[in-house]
């Protein structure tokens, strides 16, 4: 492939040829250093200053992000005459390709594809990071050596960069087909959900080959935007006719949802989701076909050899063939001690005092009960008398101790993970006559916690050492291990400031959220 003429644009780089031109312009290249391959992506900035730095810091946190679903970003040059960031160059190729060739995908491959985008929400959402046009263009992909696909995301802030209030004399460069209802009001104040309703709309496509719904010429932005805003989605259909997981169904339901606060985006329980479509999906593999029974069919033994005619046999033969009866009776009296001794051995373990052990199921008298303490599972012999209703009284007793035991043990987790949470306050700068401005506080949570809420209070102290003001921000969905930055309020007056934690509200786990909100620590 012949070299590109413009390579002193991009130094340190040997420009080997174009693979893709859309709203920016990618090139395939050799990092002359090290003989890396990458794609270096180019493109013209018309954008306000603070959406350019704004980028630049997304940026920068992208090029330190280390996850194998993301395409990593090796350098981002923004102040050149044509700025172009560096990314490593995947040698698959782009979702929309595989389906421009292949139409749509099976569905093993799309819960797949789902699950591997849910982890990369899971770090770049816990970073403050939203994606905003996630597009099948915008998804890459290589084949493993088992013949999987593996999925990366990239273009990380590029469409922020690019973004622009939609008119309908305007353009923006964001792909309308995936963009959230709330992307069209009000395109710069938009959170997380918006990247859940685009995943909504990529699976839909993976499945049923077309988006739910279709941009087109004819009908004009407006018309789209209604139906984007107040149409439901077609149910999605596979062409093949088969049927979709009734899960599947069910959460590309709830990630297409309008209200972006009623939508899903919980990366937890949409894996969830996914997991139990996939089991669905293996279940229907492995069912008959309609109308078809599979009948257990006992093997067929070989045919014996014809046995010789058999004649009358005389009183010589009959006294040379006949059985002792000494031998036949020995089966008989076999059974009957056999039977003693466990009906012996039954009384005994039936009025023992350590009549509760662990002992195979299936016994006469035995119960199984569950330790909650545990994985294994015990059996009891129950006492015949006990009732039905008495002993459902005795499970339920001991789900709820299990319950409490476990909320209690939770909570003291939650306690320390919330002394562990750390706020810092850095890069403010004191005005001449007092004041403070371009404050940051970073929040990190080293715990295995999830946090759904984090209220972090900001001082700020005048030279006389009283507290002029202290405002309280709130850092929401911070997960294990996570760093959450975000921009104090500007001060008029004080010399000195700082942050703590005021107060954190826990994500409990499914098994505890569902019976009662656990107090703050």
């Amino acid at each position: 492939m012949p070299t590109v003429s413009f390579n002193t644009n991009f130094p340190g780089y040997d420009v080997l040829g174009e693979i893709n031109r859309s709203n920016a312009r990618v090139l395939k290249a050799r990092h002359i250093a090290t003989g890396d391959l990458v794609a270096i992506k180019h493109f013209s900035l018309n954008t306000d200053a603070d959406t350019l730095r704004r980028f630049e810091r997304e940026s920068a946190i992208m090029t330190r992000m280390s996850h194998p679903n993301i395409v990593r970003v090796r350098e981002v040059r923004l102040d050149t005459d044509l700025p172009y960031l560096v990314m490593d160059y995947v040698e698959g190729g782009s979702l929309r390709h595989l389906l421009s060739t292949q139409h749509n995908l099976p569905v093993d491959v799309t819960i797949r594809l789902g699950l591997q985008m849910l982890d990369v929400f899971r770090l770049i959402h816990t970073q403050g990071i939203i994606h905003r046009d996630l597009k099948p263009e915008n998804i890459l992909y290589r084949q493993l050596s088992s013949g999987e696909l593996h999925f990366l995301l990239t273009d990380f802030g590029v469409a922020r960069l690019h973004e622009q209030p939609v008119t309908v004399t305007g353009q923006s460069l964001m792909t309308y087909e995936y963009a959230a209802p709330e992307q069209f009001d009000n395109p710069r104040q938009i959170d997380e959900a918006a990247d859940y309703y685009a995943l909504g709309v990529v699976l839909y496509e993976c499945l049923t080959g077309r988006v739910p719904f279709a941009m087109r010429d004819e009908s004009g932005l407006v018309t789209f935007m209604n139906m984007v805003l107040s149409t439901p989605p077609p149910p999605p259909v596979l062409p093949s006719g088969e049927a979709l997981p009734g899960s599947m169904v069910a959460l590309l339901d709830q990630l297409l949802t309008k209200n972006c606060r009623e939508r899903l985006h919980n990366p937890d329980v949409a894996k969830l989701a996914l997991k139990q479509a996939e089991v669905e999906q293996l279940y229907h593999q492995q069912k008959p076909v309609s109308g078809q029974t599979v009948a257990f069919r006992p093997p067929v033994r070989e045919k014996a050899a014809p046995e010789p005619p058999v004649r009358p046999a005389s009183n010589t033969d009959r006294e040379s063939i006949a059985v002792p009866r000494r031998s036949r009776s020995v089966w008989p009296m076999t059974a009957l001690v056999g039977a003693l001794l466990l009906t012996g051995l039954w009384v005994y373990w039936y009025f023992s005092p350590t009549a509760s052990r662990s002992v195979r199921p299936g016994l006469a008298g035995v119960s199984r009960t569950e330790n909650p303490e545990s994985d294994s599972e015990t059996f009891e012999f129950s006492d015949l008398t006990v009732s039905a209703a008495e002993k459902r009284a005795q499970e339920e007793r001991r789900r709820q101790q299990a319950l409490e035991a476990a909320r209690k043990r939770y909570q003291e987790e939650v306690s320390r993970a919330t002394k562990q949470l750390e706020a810092t306050a850095f890069g403010g700068k004191v005005g001449f006559f007092g004041g403070v401005k371009g404050l940051s506080v970073k929040l990190n949570n080293p715990s295995a916690v999830t946090f759904k809420s984090v209220a972090v209070q900001v001082t700020y102290v005048k030279d006389n050492g009283e507290t002029f003001k202290s405002p309280i921000m709130y850092f929401n969905n911070i997960g294990p291990g996570g760093t959450i930055t975000r921009r104090a309020p500007d001060s008029q007056r004080g010399i000195r400031f700082s942050a703590r934690v005021l107060r954190a509200d826990a994500a409990p786990p499914d098994s505890l959220a569902s019976t009662s909100s656990l107090p703050n620590p």
